[in-house]
């Protein structure tokens, strides 16, 4: 628990200017309109396991590495978009307070200059460069837009490094971690279950949750008898997990299994792979059928507390968010519900603790989105 958040104000990024969030719990659900922030929050806290490096910045570009390039997004956009894009000064800031006591004012600025850079330099930086071709571009020169970037930690320079125009190729020189700063943060995007990925290792390595995740899970195949990893000698690295049920006659990949099935089993085994840690679950409701909701959350909730895990759920729904505060009710205290909506100050923000926000919405009519 002395790593988790306590406090947490968020100066300036992306569209966020001037959020505050205090006193928070151990389960905490963001809600409120869209492109009101909840995923910046999401991802100005997955930033502070390592605010520093410049690795941590460059995997919230949100649409990852790989896409990105697909796409024709450069590194050098995807950064720019990390600024609030109607301020001139390009700043992000937040100042976060650990339940340890620790304080941490975390800065990143970016300047944006015009250079001159060789053409054979610049074609490589944007993946395009072929050996054949250097002698007709080593000598070239083009006048190009750079971006200067820093980042500060209790206002210490501790990193600079530069990003040009069109820049497809970015290894940024690797930060030695701060240990006093959270050790482990777990995202999961909203579509990470289509993507098979998932921590099955480490639910398996826990058979007292292993078995009540399986009773979880009859909610989506009654028949469910054990998930296991098919080894495949002939893919070395490249095995399989498989559901063995009563209802087929060898099991099958879970892969060919349905997005809620696949969806409450990332959700289940990213609780574990945040043991100590902190977990961030963006619109963790996607893909789960009501019907099976009551059970999924409650075991994803009472797991948090059980292995120390500071949870942060964003959602849109009503129903899903109602799901989550009344399913386990040993736990209510440990909930916190925050509102977001913008204003003329910036990012403001509601707050109710769990009771409350249960009062409010079903005694009151308080719409909690």
């Amino acid at each position: 628990m002395d790593n988790h958040i306590s406090d947490i104000y968020i100066r300036s990024f992306r569209g966020i200017s001037n959020l505050e969030l205090k006193d928070i719990k151990l389960i905490n659900i963001l809600t409120g309109d869209n492109n009101g922030g909840k995923t910046s929050v999401l991802e100005v806290i997955q930033s502070i396991k390592n605010p520093c490096d410049f690795r941590t910045w460059r995997s919230l570009i949100r649409r990852g590495e790989r896409i990105s390039v697909i796409r024709g997004m450069s590194y050098y956009e995807g950064f720019y978009d990390l600024f609030d894009i109607n301020k001139e000064e390009k700043t992000i800031e937040y100042d976060v307070c650990l339940i340890n006591g620790q304080k941490y004012n975390v800065k990143v600025m970016a300047e944006r200059v015009e250079e001159e850079i060789m053409e054979k330099d610049l074609v490589k930086l944007q993946g395009g460069y072929n050996a054949m071709d250097e002698d007709s571009l080593q000598d070239n020169f083009l006048n190009v837009s750079k971006l200067n970037l820093k980042t500060f930690l209790n206002g210490t320079e501790m990193m600079e490094d530069s990003l040009y125009e069109g820049q497809m190729r970015y290894i940024p020189e690797e930060v030695k971690e701060d240990k006093n700063f959270v050790e482990k943060i777990v995202y999961v995007s909203p579509i990470r279950h289509a993507e098979g990925n998932f921590y099955l290792s480490q639910i398996l390595a826990y058979p007292e949750m292993y078995e009540q995740m399986l009773q979880v899970l009859k909610e989506y195949d009654e028949d469910i008898i054990s998930i296991n990893y098919d080894d495949n000698e002939r893919r070395i690295g490249k095995g399989t997990y498989k559901i063995l049920s009563k209802s087929n006659k060898k099991a099958l990949p879970l892969n060919v299994y349905g997005d809620g099935m696949k969806k409450a089993i990332l959700l289940m085994s990213a609780v574990i792979a945040a043991k100590d840690g902190i977990l961030l679950l963006d619109e963790f409701e996607t893909a789960i059928h009501t019907s099976a909701m009551n059970k999924t959350f409650k075991w994803i909730i009472e797991s948090c507390k059980k292995l120390n895990v500071q949870v942060f759920m964003t959602s849109h729904s009503k129903e899903a968010i109602d799901k989550v505060l009344k399913c386990s009710p040993e736990c209510i205290d440990d909930m916190a519900v925050y509102t977001l909506y913008k204003d003329s100050e910036g990012t403001s923000v509601r707050r109710l603790d769990g009771k409350m926000a249960i009062e409010a919405q079903d005694e009151m009519g308080l719409e909690l989105r």
